[in-house]
């Protein structure tokens, strides 16, 4: 599978405070051919202006991360943990068996941030919260979350990595382990992938029958590395990852 959905096919949701892309099916948005890319159920590009966001809500059952392009984004949750995130900072939250939490922009200048949601692993655990900082490696890809932490990044309870990486000759290409799936987000810039041009927030789902994905160009992406079988290989983002 090498599917491509352009930023235009994401639905857009906005209104006076929010300005949302959802990949999937979310919310009022419902397709029932776009449920899901494995254990990937939500992927939101947002952008909200200052002094707004979501008052407190509850989840439950869902691994939530969250990545700042730019702006800061304040978190408190029903548990006692809270923080301010920034660029170069990912925060995680595990609803676990229920958690209520508001995520809100104090500042006067747009938040913008990708939210990534996972089915998770394990049900029934307790919520739980962490967050961390990161650079992105001037070579290959800088990991964001992993499970339990063990390839770096945010301890995530579900088989799935996160990295970044920029395509201007650090990151030339990325093999997908059998049995499982990458879902590719252009964060910047002009990739290109595989030779078909990208653009800031597309993106391409690729199974591993694919196998070898390669990059040129200028721009930075997301890869999640997520299993699509049940009978899968590890990610070889463990290969080169400083445990």
């Amino acid at each position: 599978m090498y599917q491509i959905r352009r930023k235009a096919d994401h639905f857009n949701f906005k209104n006076q405070w929010l300005d949302a892309r959802w990949h999937f099916s979310f919310s009022n948005y419902y397709d029932p051919e776009n449920i899901n890319f494995g254990p990937l159920r939500v992927l939101n590009d947002d952008v909200i202006q200052g002094d707004n966001g979501f008052p407190i809500h509850g989840h439950r059952e869902m691994e939530i991360v969250t990545v700042l392009k730019r702006g800061e984004l304040s978190h408190y949750d029903s548990h006692g943990s809270s923080g301010i995130i920034v660029p170069g900072e990912v925060q995680k939250m595990s609803a676990g068996r229920g958690i209520q939490h508001s995520e809100w922009n104090y500042g006067k200048e747009p938040a913008e941030l990708l939210q990534i949601w996972f089915n998770p692993g394990i049900e029934g655990l307790d919520p739980s919260y962490a967050q961390t900082q990161y650079e992105v490696r001037p070579e290959g890809l800088t990991i964001l979350g992993s499970p339990n932490g063990a390839a770096g990044g945010v301890p995530i309870y579900q088989d799935v990595v996160m990295a970044l990486g920029d395509t201007d000759g650090s990151l030339e290409e990325f093999e997908i382990a059998p049995g499982r799936g990458a879902y590719i987000h252009v964060v910047s810039g002009e990739p290109a992938i595989d030779g078909e041009g990208f653009s800031a927030g597309d993106a391409v789902r690729i199974s591993s029958d694919h196998e070898r994905v390669r990059f040129a160009g200028e721009g930075r992406v997301l890869i999640l590395d997520v299993p699509l079988l049940q009978e899968r290989r590890p990610s070889t983002l463990f290969a080169d990852a400083a445990v």
